[in-house]
C-alpha cells in the first residue's frame, strides 16, 4: 500500500517537474532566431529534466530501503540506485537488479512515467520546431 502511495507522489512530483522545464524551455527559446541554438537549449534543459526525475526515483527507492517498505535485489552500491531508476525510467530493463514486492509497483510506475515523459518531450519539441526555418 505504502509501494503505491510512493508511486503516485512520484508521477505527480515527476510531471510537475517536467512539465516546469517545458516552461522554461518555452520562456528561453522564445526569442531565439537560430534554430541551432534554440535546439541546443531544449534539449539541455529537457535532458537535465530527465535526469533529475531518475535521481529522485533512485533516492525513493533508497528510502524504501531504509524504511523496510522494500528492496531492490542486487544492489551493490549507492550509485546502483541510479543505475536501477534510469534503467526502469527509460524502459530498458536488463533485470540484474529486481524489486522485491515492496517496491515493484514503484518500479512499475516509474517505467510507465519515464515513457509518458519521454514522449512528452519529443512531441513538444517536435512540435516546436517543426515549423521553423533556419534563419
Amino acid at each position: 500500500m505504502i509501494g503505491l502511495l510512493f508511486a503516485g507522489v512520484m508521477a505527480l512530483v515527476c510531471v510537475l517537474v517536467h512539465f516546469e522545464a517545458l516552461l522554461l524551455t518555452k520562456r528561453l527559446t522564445y526569442r531565439v532566431t537560430r534554430l541551432r541554438w534554440s535546439l541546443l537549449v531544449t534539449w539541455i534543459i529537457l535532458l537535465s529534466a530527465h535526469v533529475l526525475q531518475i535521481w529522485l526515483y533512485a533516492a525513493v527507492y533508497w528510502l524504501c530501503g531504509q524504511l523496510g517498505i522494500g528492496q531492490l535485489v542486487g544492489i551493490d552500491r549507492a550509485l546502483d540506485y541510479v543505475y536501477f531508476s534510469s534503467v526502469v525510467y527509460t524502459t530498458l530493463g536488463f533485470g540484474d537488479i529486481v524489486p522485491d514486492a515492496g517496491v515493484s509497483v514503484l518500479a512499475g510506475s516509474e517505467a510507465l512515467v519515464g515513457l509518458c515523459l519521454i514522449a512528452w518531450s519529443a512531441t513538444v519539441t517536435y512540435g516546436h520546431f517543426s515549423n521553423w526555418r533556419e534563419t
